[in-house]
């Protein structure tokens, strides 16, 4: 009979301790350089644990420990060290008030291509892509909508803040663990692909006047959302060759919507409407 793995607690007494050095950097482009990512919180960490990430470490405080044991307790299943300490420590080590309780590092996943990934998928497609959205909140809150409305997968271009950045990976609440991500420098070129070679008509999301109203849009088989800009929105070498552009009707002393939450409502209207057919 094989003995079920005990945690064992590692107590950090040193703020300068090295093994928390990715702790003490959660600068976002740092921690990509090295592979790693930090998720934040119990609800967080639970869905990293479950997802099946690879986990490198954990830091908790010491008060805290009762409350995360079964937590704790799987993720030392997986190898990950625990590290203990108490709240004013570990708020010295991290920089900042430490209120979540708990903090784990992850591996981060292979960077997926459109291709690759798309064959995998069931039919019909339902994905999403980002263009240059650079505040990582917008990029993990759209992360989020696209996990609850059923996306198959989320593109980004290397001008959008990779969903694995801390704040992107706190805010989506651990749903980018359930969301392939796929890494695409040029965007306008892979959706040129997707539509070639996967029949994929491309959705744009502008708040321009005389665009489609997203509620008369037609959303049936495969599609791929764009989200652009928060303040360009989506760029013009996309739009010239995306099949439609759809807009949300708002009032006219309202320029436009936050993208997180335009996302949600485009979302929400193509599972509406596909959900009739």
């Amino acid at each position: 009979m094989t003995a079920k793995p005990r945690s064992t607690f590692i107590s950090i007494q040193d703020a300068d301790d090295p093994r928390l050095a990715s702790y003490r950097s959660l600068k976002g482009k740092q921690l990509e350089k090295e592979g790693i990512f930090i998720a934040e919180g119990e609800k967080v960490v639970n869905s990293m644990v479950q997802s099946g990430c690879r986990i490198a470490s954990c830091l908790t405080a010491r008060g805290t420990v009762p409350r995360y044991k079964g937590l704790l307790a799987m993720m030392a299943s997986k190898g990950a060290a625990t590290y203990v300490a108490a709240d004013k420590l570990i708020e010295e080590i991290i920089g900042f008030r430490f209120h979540k309780g708990i903090m784990a590092i992850g591996y981060c996943p292979k960077k997926l291509t459109v291709a690759n990934t798309v064959e995998t998928l069931r039919r019909p497609l339902f994905l999403v892509a980002l263009n240059a959205v650079n505040d990582p909140q917008n990029v993990g809150l759209i992360a989020r909508n696209a996990a609850a409305f059923g996306v198959q997968a989320l593109i980004v271009d290397n001008e959008t803040y990779d969903p694995y950045y801390r704040k992107a990976v706190r805010v989506s609440m651990g749903a980018i663990f359930r969301l392939p991500v796929c890494y695409e420098r040029g965007l306008a070129s892979s959706l040129v692909r997707l539509k070639k070679k996967f029949d994929i008509r491309i959705i744009a999301a502008t708040p321009d006047k005389g665009t489609d109203d997203i509620a008369k849009a037609g959303l049936s088989g495969n599609i791929c959302f764009v989200f652009g800009n928060e303040d360009k929105g989506v760029s013009r070498q996309v739009l010239n060759i995306a099949d439609a552009e759809v807009r949300i009707p708002i009032s006219k002393t309202i320029d436009s919507l936050n993208v997180a939450s335009a996302s949600a409502i485009c979302l929400y209207e193509a599972v509406r409407y596909r959900g009739k057919r």
